[in-house]
């Protein structure tokens, strides 16, 4: 596998789906979740999405996809 080490593409761009595609081929998780989740993290990261909506948003599929939810992202109250 032959991965660069360029900035990727700006999630509003069309190529990055492709760009995580290729980077998660060998990844026997869902990719989908994982492009969902790579976008909603930059969002995270701008300021345009909470902590807690970013947890909330992904809880489900995480606890589904994994069998848990470990994450360190869980909002504290």
């Amino acid at each position: 596998m032959d991965r660069d080490h360029h900035q990727p593409p700006d999630i509003d761009d069309e190529e990055f789906d492709d760009w995580a595609e290729e980077r998660l081929a060998d990844v026997e998780y869902d990719t989908e979740l994982g492009k969902e989740m790579g976008k909603d993290a930059v969002r995270l990261a701008r300021g345009e999405m909470s902590q807690e909506e970013f947890h909330e948003k992904y809880h489900e599929q995480v606890q589904a996809e994994f069998g848990l939810d470990d994450r360190p992202t869980k909002p504290e109250k």
